[in-house]
């Protein structure tokens, strides 16, 4: 009797318990489920991996205390995640522009959407993200591509990412990360927070680039032929010996009828090492003139007002020029190749380093986000437009 009163209970609790998840399982896995899914913010562990070497431990607290009131910021301009995890750590990594001057560091954010899991029809957070917010100080980062290949003015030289417009009062640039990819599609913008009317970089013109790049090209032209040049041939008797050993195999393998023409053809296209190894020689002679032409031609033809404009190219023709680009932004889908339009190509301005003040001060800030082409992701972007206290930001400038 006992048993059964038990079993009695039991059941009706079984059969609850039951519909609970049935119920549970059935529930929607869409956008809004998603967005009424409440993330959270998190610190993550930070990332000094390779501070500038000269730059004194027992300083990181200044510098962490000024990532910090960035970190408040962000938070204060998304305090309530929606869809999305929100992790946030510092970062102190990298040698300073200038020898002595301020230390690059960081606030890195990534946001992990949650999505519908089409197997367990629920929804998870996401592993992986296109979703970050950064401010950088004291340095340039993705804002700006060092190109190795160039020192003018014994200053280092970047390419910028595109200009687009302007927002809140600071012109706007398009970042790295606008791509297709096999999740979707990825966007970035940027802007760059200075003293008023002040540049950590100027703007190359275009008679300083094209006599870099003659200047680059005219002292790696000989190290390039050299190497050709080193290029160890067979000797006469060496040739000779070859010739006799091909002609000797076209007997042993050629039908009888058909060896004369095929010795004729042989010692007609014959070629030695010297007469290869001059041919190639002088291919590379023609391939560096024609190189050097387009370059030599604009700066011989071309106005002096036109050569003081500033260097606008895109990554092929810095490298192997042909032509300016005749506008900044870029219209294709990859910054690096962009067709038309290019980037503007700068170099570092020494002067705008102010060597009095504390290295731990940010001098100038970066600020740099992307996002997934979802609905959370999308979310935070419009909230940190229209809600990050960029005025804030900038007075933290010098201090």
């Amino acid at each position: 009797m006992k048993n059964k009163f038990i079993v009695g209970i039991i059941s009706p609790l079984f059969l609850l318990l039951l519909f609970m998840n049935t119920v549970i399982a059935q529930q929607p896995c869409n956008d809004d489920a998603i967005m009424n899914t409440k993330g959270s913010w998190k610190k993550h562990s930070d990332s000094d991996l390779f501070p500038d070497k000269s730059f004194p431990k027992n300083q990181f607290p200044l510098v962490n205390s000024r990532i910090d009131k960035m970190q408040k910021l962000l938070q204060a301009a998304y305090p309530d995640p929606k869809g999305i995890e929100a992790v946030w750590y510092r970062s102190i990594s990298g040698n300073a522009l200038v020898e002595g001057g301020p230390v690059p560091y960081e606030i890195s954010s990534l946001f992990l959407a949650y999505f519908c899991n089409t197997y367990t029809n629920k929804i998870e957070p996401g592993g992986e993200t296109d979703t970050w917010f950064y401010v950088w100080a004291n340095q340039l980062n993705w804002f700006a591509e060092h190109v190795k290949y160039y020192v003018i003015q014994k200053q280092p030289v970047y390419l910028l990412t595109p200009k687009i417009g302007e927002f809140n009062g600071y012109p706007l640039y398009k970042g790295l990360h606008n791509k297709n990819s096999n999740t979707g599609i990825a966007y970035s913008r940027s802007i760059i927070i200075t003293r008023p009317g002040q540049s950590p970089y100027v703007p190359v013109t275009k008679k300083q680039f094209l006599k870099a790049f003659l200047n680059y090209n005219e002292k790696r032209f000989p190290k390039t032929l050299a190497a050709f040049e080193k290029n160890i041939v067979r000797t006469d008797e060496e040739e000779e010996a070859n010739k006799k050993k091909q002609l000797e195999k076209i007997e042993r393998t050629t039908a009888p009828d058909k060896i004369a023409r095929a010795r004729d053809y042989f010692l007609r296209t014959y070629v030695t090492d010297k007469q290869s190894k001059e041919a190639s020689i002088a291919k590379i002679k023609k391939s560096h003139e024609e190189l050097m032409k387009p370059a030599q031609n604009l700066l011989a033809n071309s106005p002096e007002q036109e050569l003081e404009q500033p260097a606008i190219l895109d990554f092929d023709n810095l490298l192997e020029f042909k032509k300016f680009s005749t506008y900044e932004e870029s219209r294709g889908q990859s910054v690096l190749h962009s067709g038309e339009g290019g980037r503007q190509l700068v170099r570092l301005n020494h002067d705008y380093f102010d060597s009095k003040l504390p290295r731990y001060v940010p001098q100038f800030l970066i600020v740099y986000w992307r996002w997934d082409k979802n609905k959370p992701a999308e979310n935070f972007k419009n909230q940190l437009e229209a809600n990050f206290n960029f005025r804030a930001l900038k007075e933290m400038i010098d201090k």
